[in-house]
């Protein structure tokens, strides 16, 4: 039987013809068959495998570590091999910049290449058989999740989604959203704010700070335990209560000015009697300003990103985003794979904005936030797909005084 090339030593060899080929020894059945030097590899730092092109060596730690782990990464604009660029990882353990294995292969500083027993014990190369996941995703009819369900799921993920936050959130929130959103809101000194899904509390805390009278809430216990121990070292006068969107439970009509909900209706369950509840408690006047996944372009429903070959984290290797199914209003349960997952739902635009209408609002600005220039020189491979389509949406509407 004839030996399979490896599909992206071919590429190279298309560029160079003096580089030699290797036999595919992963993925042979597919469309992308590779060989061990373009295979996963396996980072020293998380444990998870990634791509060869988006995992980078430490010659002085003597470890490789993923794109994920790098603090930031780049795309450093000097074509190789038919490439365009390569990324440069900052390391995770020194105050260096290392390149990744492609163009480590490219200048004879792979690892393989350096020392003799990692090439021939195959080291750092990922054992898996097969790509795998790294995200698990599983998909439900949207009335099979209650509020009871979901508030259980959003605090058995609390651990592992808090992992991901800073002061400032999480990347989509400081490098895409957020910008965006306090340019919309502007000056809020002395302003009542509500923060309605404030999870863990960022935002309520730079709210706070910047001149902001806070309430936060949230449904899940988890979540908020960590917000108001923040809240308790540092304090900032912001006061947190638990409740579902849907049964506030907050004193009076009209209570404020602006409520502000930042990547959360989108996982309500009662997406209807949330907005009617934050109608009621937002005055005469007063703007409601949310973020949520783009309906039209929410990944994995109903869009996902067609890569060749499919762990591929070169966006230009991303063919495009198929869009499917766009109709099919359904639960969705996500996490990175191995971890406890939580429950969202996929609904269409026109839903949100019947549910904004039937409740009394108007809307008045609908905007698609971009990440910015230098988010996108900072971490290349995380936002440059924004580019091209949007993966969040941000709505303002008023509450009329008539």
């Amino acid at each position: 039987m004839a030996q399979v090339a490896c599909r992206y030593c071919m590429r190279i060899r298309n560029d160079t013809s003096s580089y030699r080929t290797r036999p595919a020894r992963h993925e042979i059945g597919s469309a992308f068959p590779r060989c061990d030097w373009h295979w996963q590899f396996v980072c020293a730092r998380c444990g998870n495998v990634r791509n060869f092109h988006a995992i980078g060596f430490c010659p002085r730690e003597k470890r490789l570590f993923c794109i994920d782990c790098a603090p930031e990464h780049r795309a450093a604009r000097k074509p190789f091999w038919g490439w365009a660029y390569y990324y440069r990882l900052r390391c995770p353990w020194r105050s260096e910049w290392h390149a990744a294995l492609d163009r480590l292969e490219f200048e004879g500083r792979h690892p393989w290449q350096l020392d003799e027993s990692w090439k021939r014990t195959k080291q750092g190369m990922s054992p898996r058989p097969d790509l795998g996941e790294r995200w698990s995703f599983r998909v439900e009819p949207l009335e099979s999740v209650t509020e009871e369900t979901s508030r259980t799921s959003w605090d058995a993920a609390a651990g592992w989604w808090t992992s991901r936050y800073s002061a400032r959130g999480d990347v989509n929130r400081e490098c895409v959203i957020d910008p965006a959103l306090f340019r919309l809101l502007g000056d809020v000194r002395g302003q009542r704010i509500l923060d309605a899904g404030c999870g863990s509390g960022y935002l309520s805390r730079i709210l706070a700070k910047k001149g902001g009278r806070v309430v936060g809430v949230d449904h899940s216990q988890k979540l908020l335990e960590v917000a108001r121990r923040v809240e308790k070292e540092d304090p900032l006068g912001v006061r947190f209560h638990e409740a579902d969107l849907a049964h506030l439970s907050l004193p009076g009509e009209g209570t404020f000015d602006v409520i502000v909900s930042n990547v959360v209706l989108q996982d309500v369950v009662a997406l209807g009697e949330a907005i009617r509840q934050l109608y009621q408690v937002l005055r005469p006047g007063g703007r409601l300003l949310f973020s949520i996944t783009h309906p039209c372009f929410e990944r994995p429903v109903p869009g996902t990103w067609l890569r060749e070959p499919a762990d591929s984290e070169r966006v230009e290797e991303w063919r495009g985003l198929l869009l499917d199914r766009y109709f099919d209003r359904v639960a969705l349960w996500s996490a990175p794979s191995g971890q406890q997952p939580m429950v969202g739902f996929h609904r269409t635009l026109e839903d949100y904005s019947c549910a904004l209408h039937d409740a009394g609002f108007l809307i008045t600005r609908m905007e698609e936030p971009t990440p910015t220039d230098d988010a996108v020189e900072r971490r290349y491979r995380e936002f440059a797909d924004y580019q091209r389509v949007p993966l969040f949406l941000i709505i303002e509407a008023i509450r009329p005084h008539v």
